[in-house]
This record gives structure tokens, C-alpha cells and sequence, in this order.
């Protein structure tokens, strides 16, 4: 599919090509290849020219994707530390990767550039969406594309007061063996604030090269120079580095809304994906499994192969414990440390894990709520259920 005339009127549009609608792309060819009613033409409209590595992704590795080549490591050990103490998992049944965004968007590129059915339209910008009698229709810079339906995956606006996971990482490389290779640090608790839970991230790749990050769950973000500084801080304290190498850097503002449903808007047959949508889990910031699981429900639906509306986007047992535990965030950052650490101290590492990537069970839920400070989460339950 390389002409752009073709292009003009397509079955399906996607707007946006990062992580979620690339997959969702893949998902369709794939979907095309082994279904007998097909998606007869499709387009990804993304406005920059050329993928480069730009992010890490990391989750719990529980079966296997379509994506899985562009995994580069992987960890079966993971620790917290907050107040002078550790707490250790292990769950080599449910490895924690990452995913390589340069390989990720290579490996999209090279399966859409031999699809017959779905193409890629590189600097190409997608503005408003409108609809006449028949068609949806996509302005763009490069001219209008009509479709039957249309996936938005673009990042909007964070509403104003909205808790954020914001974080700032180099990739560095060091003279001398300072990182353990077998354990990955998820969170490093450091003295916070009233209104800000602060931590550090460390995802190391070999002993003298790792990813590590400063991050913060809060409503304002900072400068760069502020993150950076908490970098050095950091370094210098744990591992007793005064000099290094970066590779590379990195940021993101991830947004944590109680409700994220309640913030979406589309109109008929526009269905909203992606970070910004109803897909990363916002207790976490956890997009990726998200991402994929839903591309590959919501391409079997634009396929035909189930008539009713689009696939719900979590499960709502799942979004009402994300709703709590952000509401317990914004109000009480204070204890967010003790309660991450008696999370991970106290529930089975595989029932965890099941519960962080949405997919627990009851009994999963159970140990969730008795590691939970009872009277503090109910409170927080009853807020939420207040709508407060």
C-alpha cells in the first residue's frame, strides 16, 4: 500500500504510529491473514518521518506477542527499598523485559511495508475529525482520508489537577562494576512530600551500564535541571559514582486520572487508544501489555468477528482498584512507600504480578486487599465511591 492515492478512503484509519498504534496495525494484518472476513484496506498516519530508539518499555512477561524480537533483556528478580530496607521477589515464571523501541518500530516498519492491506504514511499529521453522510473524514496535512472507522490513538490534553507520573533517566555506562544485572530496583523510595511520591528506577543491563530514572507521582512537574540533580544525588549516594558515561537520556509524563473513561470523548465509530486513552493502567503507568492485549481485541472487532460495539478497554473490577489506589496517591503520598513496600513484602510474587498486569484472579484480589492498611483504603474506597 504505497500509494497515497489508494489511501484517499480505507476501511480503517489509525491515527497515530507509536507503541499502541503500530500494534494495533500488525494486529490487523495479522488478523487479515487468518480471518476469513478481512479488513479490506487500513492506514497508519503518523507525522514524524523516521523511528528512532526513544523509549523503554517494561512489563511482566506472562505469554508470548507478536512484538517479542524486540525484547532485550529480561530480570526474574525485583526489589523496593524504601526507609533502609528491601524487599526481594522472584517469579521466573513471569520475567520482568524490555522492549527495544528502535527494534519495536523496526520490526512494525518491516511486517506493514509487505502487508497488501495495511500501509504506513510517515510525516503525515492528522488534524480534526468530522463526518458527512457516508464517511468519517481526517484532515491532514497532506490532504483528507475518508474511513468507515477511525482509531485515535494521539495524545490530548491532561486535564488540569490531574495526578501525574512524570520521570527523567539516563542510560549510563560506568569505568568500574557498580549494578547488579540479576535485579531490577522498581522503586527507591526517597524522602517526599505532602503533596509528591518520590522514587528512583533502575533497570540494570550489565554491571557497568543501566537505565535509571527519577520519578515522581504528583501534579506539577519539574525542571530538568531538578531531575537531573536528583540523578547525580542519587548516584553518588547508593553506588558511589562521581563520573559516568550517558548513552543515552530519556522523559515521559504519564497521566494517572482516577477515571480515565469518564475523561474520553469520541463520537461514533471513533474509538480512542493509547496512553492517553483508557489503556495504560494509572495506579502504574504500565502501558504495554495494555496496549497489546487491546490491539488485538479491537482488531477482531473492526474484522467482523463479533457484532457488538468496540471491546471494553480494562476490566471494571480492575479500573475501580486503579481508581482507589490513585485516589490513596493523591491523598496520602506520605504512606505511599509503606504500602508499595508491604505489597511487594506480602502478596506472592506471581498473585502480584497477575495484579499488576490486570489479569487477577479473586483469590489475586484477596491478598491484594489483607497486605492493604484496611482502614486507610476503605476510607479511600468510600471517597472514590463518592466521587470525590
Amino acid at each position: 500500500m504505497h500509494n497515497p492515492d489508494a489511501l484517499a478512503s480505507v476501511d480503517v484509519a489509525i491515527l497515530g504510529g507509536g507503541m499502541s498504534g503500530l500494534a494495533l496495525a500488525c494486529q490487523i494484518d495479522r488478523s487479515n491473514n487468518c480471518a476469513s472476513r478481512r479488513i479490506n484496506k487500513a492506514v497508519v498516519i503518523e507525522p514524524r518521518d523516521k523511528y528512532q530508539r526513544d523509549k523503554t518499555w517494561c512489563y511482566w512477561q506472562r505469554a508470548g506477542g507478536l512484538f517479542d524480537e524486540a525484547i532485550s533483556h529480561s530480570w526474574s528478580r525485583w526489589e523496593i527499598r524504601s526507609a533502609g530496607r528491601v524487599t526481594a521477589s522472584a517469579c521466573p515464571e513471569m520475567p520482568y523485559v524490555r522492549v527495544d523501541s528502535g527494534r519495536y518500530y523496526q520490526s512494525a516498519v518491516e511486517l506493514l511495508g509487505s502487508s497488501n492491506t495495511v500501509g504506513l504514511k510517515l510525516g503525515v499529521s492528522a488534524g480534526q475529525v468530522s463526518r458527512d453522510q457516508q464517511q468519517l473524514c481526517v484532515g491532514t496535512d497532506r490532504g483528507q482520508v475518508r474511513a468507515d472507522r477511525v482509531i485515535d490513538t494521539r495524545p490530548r490534553p491532561i486535564p488540569q489537577g490531574t495526578l501525574l507520573q512524570h520521570f527523567f533517566g539516563w542510560e549510563i555506562e560506568t569505568d568500574k562494576d557498580v549494578f547488579d544485572p540479576t535485579t531490577v530496583t522498581l522503586m527507591d523510595f526517597s524522602a517526599g512530600s505532602e503533596d509528591d511520591v518520590h522514587f528512583f528506577y533502575v533497570l540494570p543491563f550489565s554491571p557497568r551500564r543501566a537505565l535509571v530514572e527519577t520519578t515522581h507521582f504528583s501534579k506539577q512537574q519539574l525542571c530538568e535541571s531538578q531531575y537531573k540533580d536528583e540523578l547525580r544525588g542519587y548516584l553518588r549516594q547508593r553506588f558511589g559514582l562521581s563520573d559516568w558515561h550517558i548513552r543515552s537520556s530519556e522523559c515521559g509524563v504519564l497521566p494517572m486520572p482516577k477515571r480515565p473513561h469518564a475523561l474520553l470523548e469520541g463520537q461514533p465509530n471513533v474509538v480512542l487508544f493509547g496512553l492517553h486513552a483508557d489503556t495504560a493502567k494509572p495506579s502504574t503507568g504500565y502501558c504495554y501489555p495494555h496496549a497489546q492485549q487491546q490491539a488485538e481485541c479491537i482488531a477482531e472487532w473492526l474484522s467482523g468477528r463479533t457484532n457488538s460495539g468496540p471491546p471494553p478497554s480494562r476490566h471494571s473490577v480492575a479500573r475501580w482498584f486503579d481508581g482507589v489506589f490513585v485516589a490513596f496517591l493523591e491523598n496520602r503520598p506520605a504512606q505511599a512507600p509503606e504500602v508499595f513496600f508491604r505489597l511487594f513484602q506480602r502478596v506472592n510474587p506471581a498473585a502480584l504480578v497477575r495484579f499488576l498486569s490486570d489479569g487477577a484472579q479473586l483469590a489475586d484480589y484477596l491478598r491484594v486487599i489483607w497486605a492493604m492498611p484496611k482502614g486507610v483504603m476503605m476510607r479511600e474506597a468510600l471517597r472514590y465511591a463518592l466521587g470525590r
